[in-house]
């Protein structure tokens, strides 16, 4: 079914009203300095065009300066309205190709800003279906031959199709890098939730120790009141103090209770550790499941303050436990050495070259985040890794009296700190690469465009015999004095391109232009023919 007519033009409005849209958001500071100086730079070609056309006699002062004010203008438009505008900035750089040589360079820097920046490719594709369509009209009229039709058609499609498409693959480019550092943020939120996961069931293990270690400490201290309550060799002052004191052993052993259940957390249930285990049982008990261990300590640790105690019990757990899950059958070293202010706990065990080195990593593992929160708020440091020999390396310092927790270095950073600093280092080092890749061919081109210019502006001057200077040669004078006016060279006429009898008969011509600009379409050839050594004739050129 035919869709009705009201229904296209409301359809063809939105569409016209989508292409013409300004781009959202307005420039930045930084923005607009930097298109200020792109459009300063998109400007000198076009003064240096200008000034090279008018040093080779084109056209007068007045003129050269009306056209680098409209060149310069042209420029600086055409920048200031690719930040919002595209398409707008495609007409004027498009006018100004047809005006300039240099023209050709703008419309390509327009375009591949024109693909960097409008995210629809429609007013793109509208507009170039208009300016075809405009261009076709006059063809259709026989205001110009086909062949400069499609000159004109190829030369715009060669300057704005690579580059739009090459600035339309950076937009898109720089998206799916911006989603990929927005997936490591990711990442990286998510690794931090599970990290501090596992430091709050450690803070729970800990508080769960503290309170069997203080539960038991306020149970003797009850214990040993009642019994003085109970003791007839003293006083009754003295057994109600006793009594008063076994209330509040009692008292605080039901806070201590409450308080560590309200700390902990039941999202994951301990492992199961008899009570009262130090590290010699532990090793034992390892030992009896088939693992080969090495102990060396010279410090008792059952007499270690119980903060201290439970954290070296968690190192050698921990450490035993990774052990057996990644290097099963190796043999693990452990040592335990204190100097009366500290202690340390290693242990040391082979990676067998088949073996994942991956969840030993430091932080790569829950086992090893605890482990390392553990050591942490007992005022100690802890490191694991691998060594240089292939081995796999845990390592924990503890003040002996304890002391005052560290500050968590990675609960203080931001998680997207880091990614933030790696992805500013990125784009600079992608920004220069960039640079280089775009301002060296362009320099190239521009540097060989205009040599290719001089060396055709420097042959039309040289070429080149004014009407001034054509009307003031006599025939008759003599050869040498006519020369002295001559420019240094004549251009070089093929015979077929002459009418027949152009050349007089015994007479040699020389051929040059009345202008040195090429787009004069009001100039002439003029024939000079010497014979006998003198100026027989002259003329303009009889071109077929």
């Amino acid at each position: 079914m035919e869709e009705p007519a009201p229904t296209r033009e409301i359809r063809a409005r939105r569409a016209l009203r989508r292409a013409l849209r300004p781009l959202p958001g307005p420039p930045t500071r930084a923005a607009a300095l930097g298109d200020a100086a792109l459009g300063a730079v998109a400007a000198l070609p076009f003064a240096g065009e200008v000034t090279l056309i008018s040093a080779t006699g084109g056209f007068g002062a007045g003129e050269a300066v009306a056209r680098g004010a409209i060149g310069v203008a042209a420029a600086a438009v055409a920048i200031v309205l690719a930040r919002r505008h595209p398409p707008a900035a495609l007409v004027v750089a498009a006018a100004s190709s047809f005006w300039f040589f240099c023209g050709g360079l703008l419309l390509a820097c327009v375009s591949y800003l024109a693909g960097r920046r409008s995210p629809d490719t429609r007013p793109a594709l509208a507009l170039a279906a208009a300016a075809l369509l405009l261009g076709t009209l006059p063809l259709l009229w026989g205001a110009y031959p086909l062949s400069t039709w499609a000159v004109a058609v190829v030369t715009l499609l060669v300057n704005t199709g690579p580059a739009w498409l090459l600035g339309a693959h950076r937009r898109q480019h720089a998206a799916l890098a911006t989603a990929g550092w927005e997936h490591a943020r990711q990442l990286r939120r998510e690794h931090r939730l599970v990290a501090e996961q596992a430091r709050s069931r450690e803070r729970s293990r800990i508080a769960q120790d503290m309170h069997d270690s203080l539960g038991h400490e306020l149970s003797l201290i009850a214990l040993r009141a009642g019994a003085l309550e109970v003791d007839p060799g003293l006083g009754e002052r003295h057994r109600e103090a006793a009594a008063e004191l076994r209330a509040t052993a009692v008292t605080a052993t039901e806070h201590l209770r409450e308080i560590i259940g309200v700390l902990r957390t039941e999202a994951e249930p301990d492992p199961v550790t008899p009570t009262g285990e130090g590290v010699a049982d532990l090793v034992e008990r390892a030992r009896d499941s088939g693992m080969r261990i090495t102990l060396v300590r010279d410090v008792d640790t059952a007499v270690l303050a119980p903060m201290v105690g439970r954290a070296v019990h968690r190192v050698v757990q921990e450490s035993l436990t990774n052990a057996t899950r990644h290097a099963p059958g190796a043999e693990v070293a452990l040592s335990i050495a204190g100097d009366g202010e500290r202690l340390e706990v290693r242990a040391v065990n082979p990676v067998p070259a088949e073996a994942e080195t991956g969840p030993h990593g430091v932080g790569g593992g829950r086992g090893l985040i605890g482990l390392r929160e553990r050591v942490r708020l007992a005022g100690g440091a802890f490191a694991a890794g691998p060594t240089g020999d292939g081995s796999w390396e845990v390592c924990a310092v503890i003040p002996l009296r304890g002391g005052s927790a560290p500050p968590d270095e990675a609960a203080d950073e931001d998680e997207d700190t880091t990614i933030d600093r790696l992805q500013r280092a990125a784009r600079r080092r992608f920004r220069g690469w960039s640079v280089a890749l775009v301002a060296v061919p362009l320099t190239a081109i521009a540097g060989l465009a205009a040599l290719v210019f001089w060396v055709m502006a420097t042959g039309l001057r040289e070429t080149t015999l004014t009407p001034e200077e054509f009307a003031g040669l006599r025939p008759g004078t003599p050869q040498s004095e006519v020369e002295e006016v001559l420019p240094p060279f004549s251009v070089p006429f093929d015979a077929r391109e002459l009418a027949e009898g152009a050349v007089p008969e015994g007479a040699v011509c020389s051929y040059y232009r009345s202008s040195a600009d090429p787009f004069d379409d009001e100039q002439v050839f003029y024939q000079v023919c010497f014979a006998d050594g003198r100026l027989s004739d002259k003329g303009e050129a009889p071109i077929r």
